[in-house]
């Protein structure tokens, strides 16, 4: 798994992949992705390359009344109003395609897919505070931090960027 450190701070509930990280694990995880998919409760799409034959990444969509908001300390930076959140938006691309600028162009496309596709006009971007390269290419793009949220059982806190 070559994005293992990375994805090890991105997911922090609990610090995922396990260093013994099975097929079979996966597998476990894909099927419970694919249960909340059918079930309108949480969305994951994979992301590959033009040939489908490498994931390059993922992208998760949650409502905004989400379950980890609820043991989430939430902290706003302007005054926004969680309600107003129409989704939380989270990401992660391959440690390989950073240098290429890949993770920039598929959130500017994110964000128009978001807008045009599903029309939500106010999803927020999550992150977290030991994600400095992330939170470069999410401000990269004009976006600006809304909200932290703050789980005791994660290993950094959150941020929100609209």
């Amino acid at each position: 798994m070559s994005s293992r450190e990375f994805l090890f701070h991105w997911e922090q509930d609990p610090p995922y992949p396990a260093e013994d990280f099975s097929v079979e694990a996966n597998l476990e995880d894909l099927e419970q992705m694919d249960r909340e998919h059918r079930n309108g409760t949480r969305y994951t799409y994979t992301v590959t390359n033009t040939d489908e034959t490498q994931v390059l990444g993922c992208i998760y969509l949650l409502p905004n009344d989400d379950r980890m908001y609820r043991t989430a300390e939430v902290t706003t930076h302007d005054g926004t109003d969680l309600s107003s959140v129409d989704a939380t938006v989270a990401f992660w691309v391959r440690v390989s395609t950073w240098e290429s600028g890949f993770e920039r162009v598929l959130l500017a496309a994110l964000l128009g897919w978001l807008r045009d596709d599903w029309s939500l006009d106010r999803p927020v971007i999550i992150t977290n505070e030991k994600l400095d390269h992330q939170i470069a290419t999410i401000e990269s793009l004009g976006l600006t931090r809304r909200f932290d949220y703050d789980r005791a059982k994660d290993m950094y806190r959150s941020h929100a960027y609209a």
